[in-house]
């Protein structure tokens, strides 16, 4: 076989290269690997952070002289109180009764005589 008898030819730089690495494989591999979850977790608690304190900023809508007008102005609710309130109140209406809507509907006997 022509293939056969001809070998890949390396340059001379990847033999140190390879070298080095099956001498040092945690100084090619695992010190980078370590270093980017390293950094990478750092860079993510950042953001997470940057995260929580928009939107905190975005729900204290209501700053502190509001909160203490609000807080002046309040009275205690009471569900009995509320109800006698607003039963005073004096609107003109009555109670109407509704005339009946189904009695103006043929019935099925009424249907069986007209056909």
């Amino acid at each position: 076989m022509v293939f056969a008898s001809k070998t890949y030819s390396k340059s001379p730089g990847s033999d140190r290269f390879t070298a080095a690495i099956n001498r040092r494989p945690l100084l090619y591999f695992g010190v980078p690997f370590v270093g980017i979850i390293v950094i990478g977790s750092y860079a993510l608690a950042e953001l997470t952070a940057t995260k929580y304190n928009v939107h905190d900023n975005k729900t204290k809508a209501v700053s502190k002289e509001e909160n203490l007008k609000l807080a002046k102005n309040r009275r205690r609710l009471n569900l009995q109180e509320e109800y006698w309130r607003l039963q005073a109140k004096d609107d003109d209406w009555e109670i109407k009764r509704v005339d009946d809507f189904t009695a103006s509907l043929p019935t099925a006997s009424q249907g069986e005589q007209q056909s």
